[in-house]
């Protein structure tokens, strides 16, 4: 279940994409807006995997480290 996401407006991606003197159509800067949001998300679903990867590596790491303490302590 995707939040709809407030998007940056038209007028503002224009005048960012028209600060160097490049000159866009309304429809190219909805291309490149949607690009960008959807490059956006791709990024954001590699951090939260990323996350979890490095959340479930610690916890593994944990688990081993009380299994050689209690494998020393049986000794």
């Amino acid at each position: 279940m995707e939040k709809e996401v407030e998007k940056v407006s038209l007028n503002k991606c224009k005048s960012v994409l028209e600060s160097d003197g490049s000159k866009y159509s309304d429809e190219e800067v909805l291309e490149i807006r949607e690009f960008l949001y959807k490059l956006a998300e791709l990024d954001y679903r590699v951090f939260l995997k990323h996350k979890q990867r490095e959340a479930e590596f610690e916890k593994e790491k944990q688990k081993q480290k009380r299994e050689e303490e209690d494998f020393k302590q049986a000794a």
